[in-house]
């Protein structure tokens, strides 16, 4: 879907910025692994961008929650290699609103996308009941922010948990079973059923629900064709004493 969407021009500028302010500050601060990490944060932009046209088709926005929510998920994480993580996002907002203000946006439009892309950072509590959060969240925050935080939240569910698993075998001696381990492990289902249960549109509730139902199915099957423990080595190491 993502391959063929229609390129707005001022988000090819935008993105073209982020991409290069995040490679620049990621190998500053990290010259070994710096154009990795920038890389992989940079795609989730770009899937966060993804996710968001897809909540705003189905939330039948109008075009200025369009603009903002699309300029929001491109910037929404261009700060996390200039501070610490519990302060990009506000570095973030005003990075953007530099940005769009050079750029000639509207003052108000400006303003939006720095409040959304501050809010998309939210402080989650694990020991409060997801039902609780939600009201609270619909009850503070604007339509633009909820929309952006469930498009983020969204590349955490599915696909991105088992390529995050699975990604390592690349680089390193990590074998198959090992990747099939961690994400059997209970883990990182339980991490994903706790995003899925925060998503606050109808829209982001629905891909929520399609990608966890999707995440365990594969669990299931990985289970049925991944051997994650040698049946066999107690024998062999009694028979090596």
């Amino acid at each position: 879907r993502f391959a063929f969407m229609i390129i707005n021009p001022q988000h090819q500028k935008i993105a073209d910025y982020v991409r290069t302010y995040m490679l620049r500050n990621a190998q500053m601060g990290d010259p070994t692994n710096g154009t990795r990490r920038a890389t992989a944060r940079y795609w989730h932009s770009l899937n966060v961008y993804n996710n968001i046209n897809q909540i705003l088709d189905g939330e039948q926005a109008i075009d200025e929650e369009r603009e903002i929510c699309q300029i929001g998920a491109l910037f929404h994480d261009v700060d996390s290699y200039t501070v610490e993580h519990s302060y990009h996002a506000t570095r973030g907002a005003e990075t953007a609103a530099i940005f769009l203000k050079k750029e000639g946006y509207p003052a108000d439009l400006t303003v939006q996308v720095a409040q959304a892309i501050r809010q998309h950072d939210h402080d989650f509590d694990d020991e409060q009941p997801a039902t609780e959060q939600i009201a609270e969240m619909r009850a503070t925050l604007p339509r633009v922010s909820l929309m952006l935080l469930d498009a983020d939240l969204l590349d955490k569910i599915g696909v991105s948990n088992i390529m995050a698993a699975a990604l390592p075998m690349g680089r390193t001696d990590k074998q198959a079973y090992e990747a099939a381990r961690e994400l059997t492990s209970g883990w990182p289902l339980e991490r994903a059923r706790f995003w899925r249960d925060l998503l606050t549109t109808t829209t982001g509730r629905t891909m929520g629900e399609q990608r966890f139902d999707f995440y365990c199915q594969f669990l299931e099957q990985l289970k049925t064709e991944i051997v994650m423990s040698d049946p066999f080595a107690q024998v062999a190491e009694a028979a090596s004493v």
